[in-house]
Order: structure tokens, then sequence, then C-alpha cells
């Protein structure tokens, strides 16, 4: 009796010590790196993105006008400043828009040594 009851006390402190001790071991986590999951974009690619957001400029250029103006309404200009200076503002922004779709319309299939695919304007597209 006495030699199980050793045994049994034996058992019970080595399941102790070892659930203290597993509480403190180290954690190992899974690391996640996006870079390695997310393929790079191909040269094609970024030229089909830079097409599509050049024809979108020239397509949306107009909507500078409206956003202008809901932003600066947002932001609580006073109505003198919204009906005089605003669309001066939004037509200057759809111009400039429109200009860059152009060129991006234009430039798209030339990469050049830097591989200039970033967009020019923010924010890239106007919705």
């Amino acid at each position: 009796m006495e030699v199980h009851r050793r045994k049994w006390l034996m058992t019970v402190s080595v399941v102790l010590v070892a659930v203290l001790f597993l509480q403190s071991a180290p954690i190992i986590a899974q690391t996640y790196l996006p870079e390695d999951e997310i393929p790079r974009p191909t040269a094609l690619g970024n030229s089909m993105t830079k097409l599509g957001r050049g024809l979108s400029n020239i397509l949306f250029c107009w909507a500078e006008i409206p956003v202008t103006f809901d932003r600066k309404l947002k932001d609580g200009k006073p109505l003198a400043y919204l009906l005089a200076v605003v669309p001066v503002l939004g037509t200057t922004k759809a111009v400039m828009r429109a200009g860059t779709g152009i060129y991006e319309v234009f430039t798209f299939p030339s990469s050049g040594k830097n591989n200039d695919y970033g967009p020019i304007l923010e924010p890239e597209y106007i919705f």
C-alpha cells in the first residue's frame, strides 16, 4: 500500500511539474509575410493597370467638380466659397485628371528604365 501511494504521489508530482513547465514554455507561432504569399505583378499587369487608370481618369475627370464641392462642403466652407472658388478648383482638378489620363493612356506600353507604373495623381482613382 505504501509503495502504491508513493508511485501515485510521484506520478502526480511529475504531471504537476510538467504542467508548470509547459505553461511557461515559449510559444512558436507561424509568421505571415504577405510578400511570400502574393505574387509580384508582372510588367504586363503593371502596364494594364496603368492603361485602366488612364482610361478611368479620362472618363471620370468631370466628377472632380462635384467631388470637390462635396469635400469642401463637408469641411464647413461658407456658401460664397462654395459658389465662387470650388468650381474653379474642381475644373482645375478635372483638367489635371484628364491630362494625366491622356498621358497614362499614351505611355502605358513603354516601360522606361525606372518602370514608372505608379500613379501620378492622388487619389489614384476618382471613386
